[in-house]
């Protein structure tokens, strides 16, 4: 921390981290995504850390990621049962 600012809080750039990873590499990290952010929220107004925007960014991305998570079930679901629906 150069300037003598608020420190940005660990829990949001986590957030934000792991929104990212969620939607690039593995769907499965946007849950933890938005734990971190709600946390990192709580924490920045309980302790006026900044990354706030951090925190919001981390948990928008993992809604979207949850998003495509779900989709990504109901596919699996879906190939399933119709696969398995089809006679060979």
């Amino acid at each position: 921390m150069e300037g003598g600012g608020r420190p940005t809080n660990g829990s949001a750039i986590a957030s934000l981290v792991l929104g990212i990873a969620g939607l690039v590499v593995f769907p499965l990290l946007a849950p933890p995504a938005l734990v971190f952010g709600y946390r990192a929220k709580r924490e920045i107004r309980e302790r006026n850390e900044g990354g706030d925007g951090l925190a919001t960014a981390g948990i928008v991305l993992g809604w979207i990621g949850m998003a495509l998570l779900a989709l990504l079930v109901l596919a699996l679901v879906l190939f399933i049962l119709f696969d398995l629906a089809v006679p060979p």
